[in-house]
């Protein structure tokens, strides 16, 4: 046992002689960390440092407050807890094996250092998990960052509020709040979290004012929100978003309260004070059987002034670089389902991707049904005269449904912004072994999601029979990434050429077993984005 501590100690020493990194304890907001190495050679890690005060009794509902000072050096060593979520299954590729059961007080975030001193000014990368707003965890493995902060980056991971401890709205929350304002605490703690990065992040060896924020399906949204949201300039420079956006209709908070009046109902209760007494797994356990709505912001006149669409169209936005894209097969298989619903087409963002229909006479009907007065110009933009051509019209055409979001996106950035705009398609396949995950089927092709193992460059977390083009994906993506956190623009001489979105010259970049740029199909996208546009409108 002696020798077995000792040998320990040695090893521990030794890595921390070869590191040669920055010196410890780091002073925080609050007091010291320490780290431990991570994954990465060369990498340090730092996990669960709380950026806030815990949101707990009568905290709970209101915006994040200032962190509580701690004596003596807190090992950051083993990650926070998840916010409160239903745990997800583990028979899937769940983050939630062997990690502490989800509670209230949750609000810490995590940072991988490459820096070997504290002056070394490196962009730096925030990073919000996605979950539709309902969950999400920054311990999940599968968000290591110490192969991307390899690439010459800072990165951070964040807790944050979900479900309805992060979006509940009420008239009592918005009376008392000196905004006026309710139902955004999700968001809040996001930007709570990138000013701490802010003000502590060159401690460890990263640039305050090279910050960009990244993150994928709930959290991309998350991205478009804080970019439109006034109370978010001067923080961040650029923004990544991958697999959803926020242009269609959004909830009002007049909408929000009211759901709120009638969760409290529903709940047997008759107060926001019963409802911050309640104990969080009663409150969670009201929230399950009533879960409607609880899921990302509202316009509530403060954080979002107007709706995302039109702080874009009026120019109002955070003028900041952007990449935003989605995968080739967003939702679904490449082979089995149904059409695609109505939402889809409505929003621009996901919607469950169905297979192809069997039949052209099916794909006409369903475009049809689907499209209305816009289908016959819908079917000359996805053309097809047999049933091979009409499942691949319709792939395409639901495809850019999907797509659509990430290219208004662009296009309003260059148009009423100055910062420039990439856009991206992800159409690499994983190589996913049969009867991985609860339904096999949904998780063939380049589906939701299948990109971010390639961003993080972090595929040992995936019980996959990776080959060498998926190590080769995985490393173009990350250097795609971490280039854009740089400079503001992915390219490098080592990469094909990714041009900058032009409004009359549309190119996407596949990143696909090769990166090629492409011309996107407009004239179909832009029939997509008409409907899109007038189902905003009229709701």
């Amino acid at each position: 046992m002696a020798r077995q501590i000792l040998t320990l100690v040695m090893a521990a020493l030794i890595s921390v002689a070869l590191w040669g990194g920055i010196q410890e304890p780091i002073k925080v907001e609050g007091g010291l960390v320490s780290g431990i190495p991570g994954w990465g050679w060369g990498v340090r890690e730092y996990r669960g440092i709380p950026y806030a005060a815990p949101p707990v009794g009568n905290l709970r509902f209101r915006p994040p407050q200032p962190v509580v000072p701690w004596q003596g050096v807190r090992p950051a060593q083993r990650f926070a807890p998840p916010c409160m979520q239903e745990i997800q299954s583990v028979n899937g590729p769940s983050w939630n094996r062997s990690v502490a059961e989800p509670c209230e007080d949750c609000l810490y975030l995590n940072v991988w250092t490459p820096a070997s001193s504290a002056n070394e000014k490196l962009p730096v990368m925030v990073w919000i998990y996605g979950g539709g707003g309902v969950f999400g965890y920054s311990g999940d493995p599968r968000y290591d960052g110490s192969m991307l902060a390899k690439k010459g980056v800072v990165v951070v991971s964040i807790n944050y509020r979900v479900n309805l401890f992060g979006w509940f709205a009420h008239p009592e929350l918005t009376g008392e709040s000196e905004h006026h304002a309710s139902g955004n605490y999700g968001a809040l703690d996001q930007l709570a979290a990138i000013r701490w990065v802010k003000n502590n992040i060159a401690q460890f060896g990263g640039d305050p004012d090279k910050i960009t924020i990244f993150g994928q399906s709930g959290g991309s949204r998350s991205v478009n929100f804080l970019v439109a949201s006034p109370q978010s300039k001067g923080l961040i420079r650029g923004a990544i978003a991958q697999s959803h956006t926020s242009f269609g209709r959004m909830t009002t908070l007049k909408e929000a309260e009211a759901n709120g009046e009638r969760f409290i109902r529903a709940a047997g209760k008759t107060s926001l004070a019963e409802l911050r007494a309640m104990p969080a797994e009663e409150l969670f356990a009201a929230y399950l059987k009533n879960p409607g709505g609880w899921n990302g912001a509202v316009v509530d006149g403060w954080f979002l002034p107007e709706d995302i669409y039109t702080i874009y169209s009026q120019g109002k936005q955070n003028d900041i670089a952007l990449l935003t894209g989605a995968t080739n097969d967003e939702g679904g298989n490449l082979s089995e389902g149904a059409a695609p619903p109505a939402a889809a087409v409505e929003g621009g963002g996901r919607g469950r991707r169905g297979g192809p229909p069997d039949t052209l006479a099916a794909y006409v009907e369903w475009v049809k049904r689907t499209f209305g007065t816009k289908a016959d110009a819908l079917l000359r933009a996805y053309p097809a005269k047999t049933d091979a051509e009409a499942k691949k019209a319709y792939h395409d055409v639901y495809r850019d449904i999907n797509f659509a979001g990430h290219r208004t996106w662009a296009k309003l950035q260059v148009t009423t912004g100055k910062s420039r705009a990439y856009i991206y398609i992800f159409s690499h396949i994983p190589p996913n072994p049969p009867g991985n995950g609860n339904n096999p089927a949904a998780y063939v092709g380049a589906v939701h999601f299948t990109d971010v193992p390639y961003v993080f460059n972090n595929l040992r977390m995936w019980d996959y029979p990776w080959t060498d083009i998926d190590r080769k994906v995985a490393d173009t993506l990350s250097s795609y990434w971490s280039n854009f956190a740089k400079a503001l623009n992915p390219n490098s001489p080592q990469l094909p050429n990714w041009p900058a979105y032009d409004p009359g010259d549309e190119r996407w970049m596949n990143l696909g077993d090769t990166a090629r740029a492409e011309h996107i199909n407009s004239a179909g996208i832009d029939i997509i984005a008409a409907i899109q546009e007038e189902r905003r409108k009229s709701r």
